[in-house]
C-alpha cells in the first residue's frame, strides 16, 4: 500500500460542478412557492448537502413558526411530500444544464489519477438524479471513480456512511488517508465523523452561492468579503483546510500528503 493520501472523496454541486449549488436552490425555491408558502434563499442554503427530502423537512422544521402563523398549524410529513413532489421535477427541469464541470475539476481528477490516488464521492442527490449529473459531466471529462447517493438504507450526511461506502468500493485505507472535499458545512461534518481531512470549499460553493459570472465580475472587496464569510463557516463547522475552489485544491492535498507521512492524524479540530 502507498504511503500518503490513499484516496479524495468529492461532493458535487458546487465543488466539482454547477458553481454556486443554484440548480438545487431554484428548485427549491419554486417547490416552496407552488405549495403556498415562501422561504428565503439563506433558509434554503441552511441545509444544502442533506438528502433532498431530508433538506425538505429541514427547511420546514426551521420555518415552522412562520408556517404556524400562516397555515394555523405546524407542517408535518405530508407536507414535506407535497413540496418535494414539487422539487424533483423543477431539479430535473434544470438539472443537466447545471452540471458542467467547475473549472479545474477535469484537471484535479487527471492528476489524482497519474498519481494512483482514487477519486470518490458523495452526494445529497439521489440515486436518479445522479444518473443525470454523472452523465453530463462525463460528456466535458469529469468522471470519479466512484460515486455515493444517500438511501432509506444508506444515511445521508453528516452521517459517514457515504465515505465509508466509497472507501469499500475504492478499496482504500486507514480513512485518515482519505480526503473529503465539500462546499457545506455538512459536507465537512461528514469527513470528520469518517475520521478524515475535510477540505472546504469557499467561492464555488453553497457558503457564498454566487454564480461564476459574478465571481468573474464582482468588486474585489465584495469578493474578499464573501470569502471571508465562508471561510468562517466552513472552518467552525471544523474543516482542517479552506480554498476558494477545486482549482486549488492539489497545493493543501500536497501539505495533507506530508503531514500524513509526518504521521499527523486528522482528529477532529473544532467541537
Amino acid at each position: 500500500m502507498k504511503s500518503g493520501i490513499q484516496g479524495v472523496i468529492c461532493d458535487w454541486a458546487g465543488t466539482t460542478v454547477d458553481f454556486g449549488s443554484l440548480s438545487p436552490v431554484a428548485a427549491f425555491a419554486e417547490a416552496f412557492d407552488r405549495f403556498g408558502f415562501s422561504v428565503s434563499f439563506e433558509e434554503i442554503r441552511t441545509f444544502m448537502g442533506m438528502l433532498k427530502f431530508d433538506h425538505t423537512q429541514a427547511i420546514l422544521e426551521l420555518t415552522k413558526e412562520r408556517f404556524s402563523e400562516q397555515f394555523g398549524r405546524f407542517p408535518d410529513e405530508k407536507d414535506a411530500r407535497a413540496i418535494y413532489a414539487y422539487f424533483e421535477p423543477a431539479l430535473f427541469d434544470v438539472l443537466a444544464s447545471h452540471s458542467v464541470p467547475i473549472k479545474g475539476a477535469v484537471a484535479f481528477a487527471e492528476t489524482l489519477k497519474k498519481r494512483s490516488i482514487k477519486l470518490g464521492s458523495t452526494t445529497g442527490y439521489t440515486a436518479s438524479m445522479m444518473d443525470v449529473v454523472t452523465r453530463e459531466a462525463a460528456k466535458h471529462g469529469y468522471k470519479p471513480d466512484c460515486y455515493v447517493s444517500p438511501s432509506a438504507y444508506l444515511p445521508g450526511r453528516p452521517h459517514p456512511f457515504m465515505i465509508y461506502k466509497n472507501a469499500i468500493e475504492l478499496e482504500i485505507y486507514p480513512l485518515s488517508s482519505i480526503v473529503k472535499i465539500g462546499d457545506t458545512l455538512s459536507d465537512i461534518r461528514e469527513g470528520l465523523n469518517a475520521g478524515c481531512w475535510s477540505i472546504g470549499v469557499a467561492l464555488s460553493g453553497n457558503e457564498t452561492g454566487i454564480s461564476h459570472d459574478a465571481y468573474e465580475h464582482l468588486p474585489k472587496s465584495v469578493l474578499d468579503e464573501k470569502r471571508r464569510q465562508a471561510k468562517e463557516k466552513l472552518e467552525n463547522a471544523g474543516a482542517h483546510y479552506v480554498i476558494d475552489g477545486i482549482w486549488d485544491a492539489l497545493e493543501v492535498l500536497e501539505r495533507i500528503e506530508e503531514k500524513i507521512k509526518n504521521g499527523e492524524k486528522p482528529c477532529r479540530i473544532h467541537a
